[in-house]
């Protein structure tokens, strides 16, 4: 996994994995300091801070933080 996103729009329609490996869903946009992500079915929908993305291989987007630290960036839509 690689620490740092060179090209954010690469992310796009990636799925995404809190730090313990959990499914979070899939990008659907991101912005100069968010990426916007929404659960399968477009239930929830988070707007996570970039610094919060740990990484990106090129297939999935792993997160810093853990599902349940999530809440706090639910609600915001892409």
């Amino acid at each position: 996994m690689s620490d740092k996103v060179e090209n954010w729009e690469s992310v796009v329609h990636k799925t995404v994995r809190s730090s313990e490996g959990n499914l979070i869903g899939n990008v659907d946009g991101v912005d100069e300091n968010s990426i916007f992500v929404s659960t399968e079915g477009g239930r929830t929908n988070y707007k996570i801070p970039k610094h919060i993305v740990h990484g990106f291989d090129g297939h999935e987007v792993s997160l810093n933080v853990q599902k349940a630290e999530l809440v706090r960036f639910k609600g915001a839509a892409g």
